[in-house]
């Protein structure tokens, strides 16, 4: 089992919803830009908001994303 990058956001806003329609589908998600101090930092000098899911759930997750009509 490995943890993959499903998408990246520009925006904090943006990455949270998607984070939650994966949650409420029962997928687990990682934002792991979250909890950082640089995350009050413009997301183009960071890289962006990434949200990481196992492998193994992957597919379910762009999905889920797509279905909902979220750009990642």
């Amino acid at each position: 089992m490995a943890v993959v990058v499903l998408a990246k956001f520009a925006s904090l806003p943006e990455a949270v919803v998607a984070r939650s329609l994966l949650e409420a589908e029962g997928v687990g998600v990682v934002m792991p830009e979250q909890g950082l101090v640089a995350g009050q930092l413009d997301a183009g000098v960071m890289g962006g908001w990434r949200l990481l899911v196992i492998d193994e759930e992957l597919e379910l997750a762009r999905k889920i994303l797509l279905d909902a009509k979220i750009d990642f």
